[in-house]
């Protein structure tokens, strides 16, 4: 009779344990998915941003059409200046970019991973994006000032608004540009040191993400 009974009190204890386990499995598996969509919900501005640069693109092409049917500047740097523009578009869409797939189901150290390598290209980018503007506009100045010279009053009027134009934009679009990617920056960290602090949590838990 007695072992009838203990035997029926450490199945209803199994039952009971195997029920708390679950509950935590399920707690986990909510906890992880809030995790991860909040994850996803800080990253939705940069591929925003993605698509509003793709977007740009075709702005900067038209604006300086005018300048070069007008002789401001010349068929070469024309060219040279929509290659930049879309090298640079392509670059942002390329590298700021991690699919809701991978945040979804990937693991949080395969995302941390991917988050700093984004970081690393991104600086590469935006310093090679810099000494590239820097020539572009040294070959523009040139052309404008090459324009200027033996001009009638009109052209001179026109070139010397082009150059003001530039420069204001050059400035405009350098700031807006570095307050982005200082924020792009920005984010990624906080997301790598708060799946850091989720690391070491787990670890001391004695489980892996």
């Amino acid at each position: 009779m007695d072992t009838n009974k203990d035997t029926q009190e450490l199945e209803q204890m199994r039952q009971q344990m195997d029920i708390l386990k679950r509950k935590l499995e399920q707690q986990e598996i909510v906890n992880d998915q809030i995790i991860r969509q909040s994850m996803k919900s800080r990253m939705s501005w940069i591929n925003r941003y993605r698509w509003i640069s793709l977007f740009a693109a075709p702005f900067v092409a038209l604006c300086f059409l005018p300048s070069m049917f007008n002789g401001i500047i010349s068929w070469p740097l024309y060219i040279f200046t929509i290659i930049m523009v879309l090298v640079s578009t392509i670059a942002d869409f390329v590298i700021n970019h991690i699919s809701d797939n991978t945040m979804m189901n990937s693991s949080l150290l395969e995302i941390s991973e991917k988050l700093t390598k984004m970081k690393r290209l991104r600086r590469m980018e935006t310093i090679i994006g810099l000494v590239v503007v820097v020539l572009w506009l040294i070959w523009l100045l040139y052309e404008i000032y090459a324009t200027t010279e033996g001009a009638d009053l009109e052209t001179r009027k026109y070139t010397i608004g082009f150059m003001i134009a530039v420069g204001i934009g050059a400035f405009i679009g350098g700031t807006i540009g570095l307050t982005i990617y200082f924020k792009m920056q920005s984010t990624n960290d906080d997301l790598i040191h708060q799946i850091e602090e989720l690391k070491r949590a787990e670890q001391q838990n004695g489980q892996t993400i």
